[in-house]
């Protein structure tokens, strides 16, 4: 017998399915803006400065992913060169040039590399992505010995997030070391239940990291983002998809109801700087929304992810461009799987929806 809260579950979403999905809000403007960046591309240099690396060009936040998106969506083949232009600096110049795979953990960008792979059939693409998942600092197998020193360090979150990224880009690349579960699932899951219990207590909460910024929500996405991609995955446990879930929905509910302001039109930058808003990035989070209304057919996340996408495509592509290619591709990095999750009826998880609503009741 299902669940009471699967079963309502499975009332909304048939809810939901007797009605046309509504339409996403400005998705024109969207997609009008995707391909307002000429200056930027422009912009972009095609080698780094191995003593200075500057991450305010479309290359960061993974830039070759960015642009093999656009190149899908428009069904326009000219954005492969953008992505080409992306992987002269950052593969051929940082990663290899630079680094010898062994890159930073916060440039550590395999997605696009895969892309490569995959549309391209580029071997170097392929070769690159997997020795950055073996040799990139905080890699699992470089921090195999002492994996568990980051379950507690939320400092590390993004490091964490982008090193899940690479473990599964690896594995489907078919690197043999990389074939069984990540352990870096339970250091993210770890890092999901710190910020919960930080966050229910605030503002009346000590941060267990980093003082001058604290919780910040676009570090939660970037965790939320990995974890998803393993969620979709057809060889993740129910297991790790029942708590992927669960986490993911309990703070995502505490980020937008504590954080999110309809004056500012974007999220709290951080709980260190509580003035501060950051509306020009709200496309780096708005998909976890999109994603758990897909999965629950909560009218709740239906409604947070409009919002917080609304106020993105009414105030905040002015701070693009005053800001460069970094803010573009952020909000350009996974928004279209927003698109993709709100244009389709929710098929909400009952499995993983019963599990927590049992571990709600204890």
């Amino acid at each position: 017998m299902l669940c009471a809260f699967a079963a309502v579950m499975v009332i909304a979403a048939s809810a939901v399915a007797q009605e046309a999905v509504a339409p996403i809000p400005g998705l024109s403007t969207w997609e009008e803006r995707m391909k307002d960046n000429a200056g930027l591309v422009a912009a972009q240099p095609e080698r780094a400065d191995c003593r200075n690396i500057d991450e305010a060009y479309i290359w960061y936040y993974d830039g070759i992913f960015v642009f093999h998106q656009i190149a899908e969506y428009t069904k326009d083949k000219k954005w492969l060169d953008v992505a080409a232009k992306c992987r002269k600096f950052y593969r051929d110049s940082y990663v290899i040039g630079c680094q010898k795979y062994s890159v930073d953990g916060w440039r550590n960008f395999t997605r696009g590399l895969y892309y490569d792979w995959t549309i391209l059939h580029d071997q170097r693409s392929k070769d690159t992505a997997i020795e950055m998942a073996r040799k990139s600092k905080f890699s699992q197998i470089v921090d195999a010995a002492n994996i568990r020193q980051w379950d507690k360090d939320v400092d590390m979150s993004r490091e964490v997030a982008y090193c899940i990224n690479a473990w599964h880009v690896a594995r489907d690349l078919g690197a043999p070391e990389f074939a069984g579960r990540d352990p870096y699932l339970d250091t993210a899951y770890s890092h999901l239940d710190i910020w919960k219990a930080y966050l229910s207590a605030y503002p009346n909460a000590s941060y267990p990291g980093e003082q001058t910024e604290k919780y910040q929500p676009f570090m939660f996405a970037l965790t939320a983002e990995a974890l998803i991609r393993v969620y979709e995955r057809k060889d993740t446990s129910e297991d790790d998809r029942a708590k992927i879930l669960e986490k993911i929905y309990d703070l995502a509910k505490l980020t937008y109801d504590k954080l999110y302001s309809d004056k500012n039109h974007g999220f709290m930058a951080n709980t260190g700087q509580p003035r501060k808003f950051w509306g020009n990035i709200n496309l780096l989070i708005v998909p976890l929304y999109g994603w758990l209304w897909h999965v629950t057919g909560e009218q709740y996340f239906l409604d947070a992810g409009d919002k917080v996408w609304k106020d993105w495509i009414d105030f905040g592509w002015p701070g693009i461009a005053a800001w460069g290619g970094k803010q573009f591709s952020q909000n350009y990095h996974w928004s279209f799987d927003y698109v993709r999750w709100r244009s389709t009826v929710p098929e909400p998880n009952l499995k993983a929806l019963g599990l927590k609503a049992a571990k709600s009741r204890r």
